[in-house]
């Protein structure tokens, strides 16, 4: 008889006492219990340690080294886990209580399984559900290199509702420390070549979003960086793991991403602000051939529209109705 998966939650904190109860309570009111919660504080300010301590008989409190960023931070979050399989949880979210159930249900599904995934709710600051989100387009199982090709442009995980074998994830070379922002999507890509990737068509948890400020603008020089740390390191080292020998989807991918970067910089930015940030995009402009775009972003000409932009906004439109579909049919 196979011997039963062990699961661990490792949640990386700092200053967000407001919700970290509400997510402790929730992965301890699950109908099958995580074996370990890991709670790593960055030093927190507020009582995110009294919370901790008052949790003691429940949860493992640790602290990464001083200064770490988010990836040394992940990195660390990780080291502490002992499960054979575990989830990276905000302790801005909200685990249902099928949360673990379903995501090791699904690490159960077959033994070369590395990634599990799940739908989730996007929740606003006091819970409420804004829209339900399923991963309309992935298959039950996808095996590499589609495990990789899926990911050319970013997570097809919710960082909220998935699950990775710690195993593999430490063979894959473990979180990449040099990440500013970035969490899950160079995760998912450096797991891709190393086995299969399980969808759960299961709502498991609640996203909180639009609670924290305008993150384009405060972290907007992160991404920037963190998305050419993508294109030129993670994914080039995943596509050779994978055996692909053809990689001229990362750049096309990468030019991709960098005009609807500053597509959405042209939307969002005053003009004061657009200048400001037209260094930020030099370097990936250069590497991706696109330095007439940026010239015309820095004008302020409008940029062209390309035809993944607008079949991005076709997808915007049908997606809530293909959502409500897809709930509906779990239900019956």
């Amino acid at each position: 008889m196979a011997k039963p998966l062990t699961f661990s939650v490792g949640i990386p904190t700092f200053n967000q006492a407001e919700y970290l109860e509400a997510t402790i309570l929730s992965l301890l009111n699950q109908t099958r219990p995580p074996d370990e919660i890991v709670i790593s504080d960055h030093f927190s300010t507020d009582s995110t340690p009294e919370i901790i301590a008052k949790y003691s008989g429940h949860v493992r409190g640790v602290k990464p080294p001083v200064g770490s960023n988010v990836g040394a931070q992940w990195d660390f979050t990780i080291s502490c886990l002992s499960g054979d399989w575990i989830t990276l949880f905000s302790s801005d979210d909200i685990a249902y209580p099928n949360f673990v159930e379903t995501l090791v249900r699904g690490a159960s599904r077959r033994e070369d399984a590395v990634l599990v995934r799940a739908g989730w709710d996007n929740i606003d600051k006091d819970g409420k559900i804004l829209n339900k989100r399923y991963l309309l387009s992935v298959k039950s199982v996808t095996a590499p290199p589609d495990t990789l090709l899926e990911q050319m442009r970013g997570p097809k995980t919710s960082f909220a509702a998935f699950a990775v074998h710690r195993e593999t994830l430490q063979r894959s070379g473990g979180y990449h420390l040099g990440m500013e922002s970035f969490g899950d999507w160079p995760m998912f890509a450096q797991l891709a070549p190393f086995g299969t990737f399980i969808y759960e068509n299961e709502i498991i948890s609640g996203y909180r979003v639009g609670h924290d400020g305008d993150k384009f603008r405060k972290r907007l020089g992160m991404w920037i960086r963190d998305e050419q740390r993508m294109f030129n390191d993670v994914l080039p080292l995943a596509a050779q793991r994978a055996g692909l020998t053809d990689t001229a989807w990362i750049a096309r991918a990468s030019r991709s991403n960098f005009l609807r970067y500053l597509t959405s910089a042209q939307n969002k930015l005053t003009p004061e602000e657009r200048a400001d940030v037209v260094p930020l995009f030099e370097s990936w402009a250069e590497r991706t051939g696109s330095e007439r775009h940026l010239r015309a972003f820095a004008e302020g000409r409008r940029l062209p529209r390309s035809m993944r932009t607008i079949l991005n906004k076709g997808k915007n439109f049908v997606r809530p109705l293909a959502q409500r579909v897809r709930g509906a049919l779990k239900r019956s």
